[in-house]
């Protein structure tokens, strides 16, 4: 017993052997091998590491979508571009002639400003996409150890039943549950001969006498507005809404929180700035003949309608644009801006009727809709009522907000993980110092006993000696 000690020493899942000397039938006493367990200390230390694994896993996606657009202090965020566009209007303006300089410094600005946001939206569907990848992946480990644990269970199950030590198969379901709890929030009840039923938090059977099929179906491509596959297990649909904890607990819940809220949450913002942008740099009719605004410096899928207030466009910040016939390397002139008319020149939407060089009133105008309030759907929860560089600032202070959360929750969630396997090794495991100390002693005792039995035999000897 203590030589197996002493070779697990150096396993996490090995659970110090102990023995205690028990009587038998007939005066015979014989030593009976237990494990030092702690059901109460294993148990909070599964929790704890399904805690710490879907706060880690929700904060490192977190820090993914911080890093769109954190570089250079924020210098490439939408609220940034904004505010250069913004600059860059107002120098065009005090200079309305100067087109191929002040003007195409506008252009520029606005590119850079519909380059971000596409490149915002791709990243963002990257990310569910990757999400998507690994919940299939942690699928298949939740699938691949509830399979392992009912070989395991078997055993115990049945070597109990026969009176068999059935010590290393516990330490084998002690490992897998460790194993598992990192991949899905669990709880757990022992049954009569050592048999263990497993539960999600959700109260949703893992297994019992065998394992459940957890189930899911990965989605081939993601754009905004597209809804990930649920998680079923035995049939049972589960969302990171079905968990118990704040952030959910487990691996699986925290990449189901970043793929169907965090990351949808965020895009829906970009989209709501990419809808007020087109709507700010709309075009009206000149003319009052009744005519609908069209979209002007910024274009996208849906154009040249203009997308109503307040209401979300799902995936506008993908399909943003800026049209050629404001980019005066593609053959547009930046005086389109200024002068009005649309991408297509259209008569009916031009506001420098006159053609005059010096005409700002349109630049004007757009400046002073720069700093104006504008309805923003809610649902998108970075504002209601609130000015375009205003609302891209509170985009970028949400997602910074939730990520500082989720980075205060990890790390306050991997102390206590790492202290909880800490007692739960100081109470289980084996001390190195201790079980040679012990070695020592039953080797010295064995040597004593060798000694009178080697006595023993020799007055024996003699004994017999003096009959003869």
């Amino acid at each position: 017993m203590v030589s197996r000690n002493i070779a697990g020493a150096s396993d996490p899942n090995y659970v110090k052997r102990t023995g205690s000397l028990v009587s038998g039938p007939y005066g015979s006493v014989y030593v009976n091998i237990g494990r030092s367990a702690d059901e109460a200390l294993l148990t909070r230390y599964i929790q704890a590491n399904s805690q710490n694994a879907s706060s880690s896993t929700l904060a490192a996606g977190l820090d993914r979508l911080s890093s769109l657009y954190s570089a250079d202090d924020y210098s490439g965020s939408p609220a940034a571009l904004i505010g250069d566009l913004r600059d860059a209007l107002q120098a065009y303006a005090t200079q309305p002639s100067q087109g191929t300089s002040a003007g195409d410094a506008v252009i520029d600005k606005a590119v850079a400003l519909a380059n971000a946001l596409n490149e915002g939206t791709s990243q963002i569907q990257k990310l569910r996409a990757d999400a998507d990848a690994d919940i299939a992946t942690s699928v298949d480990s939740i699938n691949d150890l509830l399979a392992k644990f009912e070989e395991v269970n078997s055993s115990i199950v049945n070597g109990t039943r026969s009176g068999a030590d059935v010590s290393d198969f516990l330490d084998q379901r002690d490992s897998i549950l460790k194993q598992l709890s990192g991949e899905i929030g669990i709880t757990t009840m022992t049954r009569a001969d050592n048999d263990m039923v497993i539960f999600a938090e959700t109260g949703v059977t893992l297994f019992e006498k065998t394992a459940r099929k957890v189930s899911f179906e990965p989605t081939t491509a993601f754009a905004p507005g597209t809804s990930g596959n649920n998680v079923y297990v035995d049939g049972v649909p589960l969302s990171h809404g079905t968990f118990e904890q704040p952030y959910g607990t487990g691996r699986l819940s925290g990449l189901l929180q970043l793929r169907d809220q965090i990351a949808p949450d965020y895009q829906s913002q970009l989209d709501e700035i990419a809808r007020g942008l087109v709507t700010l740099f709309s075009e009206t009719d000149q003319t009052s003949s009744g005519l609908p605004s069209i979209t002007g410096l910024f274009s996208y899928s849906g154009s040249p309608d203009v997308p109503a207030d307040g209401t979300l466009v799902p995936g506008i910040a993908g399909t943003i644009r800026v049209p050629s016939a404001y980019i005066r390397s593609e053959g547009g002139s930046a005086e389109r801006l200024r002068d009005g008319g649309g991408p297509d020149n259209n008569p009916a939407y031009v506001y420098n009727t006159e053609n005059a060089a010096g005409f700002s009133a349109r630049l004007q105008e757009l400046i002073g809709l720069v700093s104006e309030p504008r309805a923003f759907d809610p649902a998108a929860g970075a504002g209601a009522n609130l000015n375009i560089i205003d609302y891209s600032t509170a985009s970028a202070g949400w997602l910074e907000g939730k990520r500082k959360a989720a980075a205060d929750n990890s790390a306050y969630n991997s102390t206590v993980s790492s202290r909880a396997e800490q007692a739960l090794s100081n109470a289980t495991g084996v001390d190195i110092n201790e079980e040679m100390a012990l070695l020592l002693e039953l080797e010295q005792s064995f040597q004593a006993s060798s000694r009178v039995l080697t006595t023993i035999g020799s007055m024996l000897d003699d004994l017999l000696n003096a009959v003869r």
